[in-house]
């Protein structure tokens, strides 16, 4: 079994949905996807013993360099498991359910520390070239944010292409922005909380990741998040809590 068939396995023996197994993890139901279908394979460490604690078994099973899950149960559960395994059916379901209740409520949820994954710095060289973190369009949700360590490339461009402010670059996937970015272009971001309305910036909603126009539909009271391209529909922004600006796009490669 490769390391993503194995979280998958073991998240499904805990009858665990991906989106749930994400929020233990400070991450996304789009993350443990990438996982369990080995789109991303180089998990960090961190993140790593994270899923084995959450999955209830140890790194080195995750990984295949041991074929025993050997559960690790917090010492508490463990002195629960004799009492629940003396009840019967109806006993260990109500304990299930009373449970389930108790996280439900958030009274008694732990909460874990968040971590910050800082955004990137260009590096201008000597050379006349700038450095820049490039990264995949949906993995730009981790930027600066609690959730991920996005997968990135290292890329270098003549500086005189390369706008001023921009500190990263997000490829762009797909023709919802054309005809004024193209599909596969690079687009140069300068990290920003917000931008200005009618800018186009790379936007965080509902956990997915979007190079879009902000709109403000006045009329309406809601904001908008537009596709150059006509053929897409507006997303509209339900709520504003649950979107974050990234940044605004100053420019993007090949101009």
């Amino acid at each position: 079994m490769t390391l993503g068939e194995r979280i998958r396995a073991a998240r499904e023996a805990l009858k665990m949905t991906q989106e749930e197994l994400g929020a233990l993890c400070n991450t996304t139901k789009q993350t443990i996807f990438k996982y369990e279908m080995g789109i991303v394979t180089n998990i960090p460490l961190d993140r790593l013993e994270l899923l084995s604690e959450k999955l209830g078994v140890t790194p080195a099973y995750l990984t295949g360099w041991s074929t025993e899950p050997a559960l690790r149960l917090p010492e508490k559960l463990q002195a629960l498991s004799e009492p629940f395994a003396r009840l019967n059916d109806d006993g260990q379901d109500k304990v299930v359910d009373y449970t389930a209740d108790l996280v439900s409520s958030g009274k008694y949820v732990r909460e874990e520390p968040a971590r910050v994954i800082p955004f990137p710095k260009a590096k201008r060289r000597a050379d006349g070239f700038v450095e820049f973190k490039v990264y995949d369009q949906p993995a730009a949700a981790g930027l600066g944010n609690y959730i991920d360590t996005p997968v990135f490339t290292v890329e270098q461009y003549p500086a005189p292409l390369a706008p001023e402010g921009a500190d990263f670059g997000v490829r762009i996937s797909g023709d919802s922005m054309e005809p004024e970015i193209p599909n596969g272009c690079t687009v140069f971001v300068r990290p920003t909380p917000a931008v200005d309305v009618g800018d186009i910036g790379i936007f965080v909603y509902d956990g997915q990741a979007y190079c879009k126009k902000l709109i403000a539909d006045r009329a309406n009271r809601r904001t908008l998040l537009r596709s150059l391209n006509p053929k897409y529909a507006d997303i509209v922004v339900e709520d504003e809590a649950r979107m974050r600006t990234l940044g605004k796009v100053l420019g993007h490669y090949p101009a």
